[in-house]
């Protein structure tokens, strides 16, 4: 009974972030695997990018993208996750300091069978964001639409790797300027275990635009990052990324790094 109190809580919250919010469509460079966590546990998530030679809004100077996530398994195919966004952008080339809140999200991430017992595992994630204050983001973009992200993530286990592919789909909803229609993108990886301790991952990310942009490479941002998952210890995980713009609208560096806590069974 309080198990069904819980989920039906946890539920109506999300809702009602998403019935009473802005959207707003993230920024940060974030894979998906099909792992959750049992159920009953939370893992607290903060992570921080600091962006070298941005190619969007400003163009100058180092943004950085602040988050904090945390993330709850309701069921064994169900985890609801709340975020928390800052940016940050020092004044530069005249233009004013940006500082602030700049959204509120919550994730449905459904699993739809046990991991590993079909050829190809499947998870799907929808992200609704709420856009706050100026809807203006660390690099100066301003009246940022409200927006909702469909993640569809496939993953197959081989022996001595892991493969993931992640095609998504955002969609304007709403906003003070024109709307976009639906934008193409995708976070992919090959991820393979150099210890017990110590996972490699090699990432790709790309928002590729809308459908008349896809045949345009010079349009699309593609990034490509090495990662490294460290165990510190049985509930603290700390990873570190380098992301390298591959086309020239894309931001030319990003270092990433991520700290994750958990609560809960098989946490402290």
């Amino acid at each position: 009974m309080i198990k069904l109190i819980e989920t039906r809580l946890i539920f109506a919250l999300a809702l009602a972030l998403v019935l009473t919010a802005d959207l707003a469509e993230a920024r940060h460079l974030k894979l998906y695997t099909y792992d959750i966590p049992e159920v009953g546990v939370t893992q607290v998530t903060y992570t921080f990018d600091r962006i070298t030679d941005p190619k969007a809004g400003y163009q100058t100077g180092s943004p950085t993208l602040h988050e904090v996530e945390i993330e709850r398994t309701i069921t064994e195919h169900w985890l609801q996750s709340f975020y928390v966004d800052y940016d940050y952008a020092p004044p530069t080339d005249g233009q004013t300091q940006i500082s602030e809140v700049s959204s509120l999200k919550t994730e449905f991430n459904f699993t739809f069978s046990e991991k590993g017992r079909r050829f190809v595992d499947f998870r799907m994630n929808v992200e609704l964001a709420k856009a706050m204050n100026n809807k203006i983001t660390a690099y100066g973009e301003t009246g940022m639409a409200d927006t909702a992200e469909f993640r569809f993530i496939f993953e197959k286990n081989f022996d001595k790797f892991t493969i993931v592919l992640g095609p998504m789909l955002v969609k304007d909803i709403a906003g003070p300027g024109e709307l976009s229609g639906w934008t193409y993108g995708y976070a992919n990886a090959i991820l393979i275990d150099i210890s017990d301790r110590v996972g490699f991952g090699l990432e790709f990310y790309g928002s590729m635009g809308e459908a008349r942009d896809l045949g345009f490479a010079v349009r699309q941002n593609h990034t490509i990052v090495p990662n490294f998952d460290i165990a510190v210890t049985r509930d603290l995980t700390l990873s570190l990324g380098a992301g390298f713009g591959l086309t020239n609208v894309t931001d030319n560096f990003t270092f990433r790094t991520a700290i994750q806590y958990v609560f809960g069974p098989g946490g402290s």
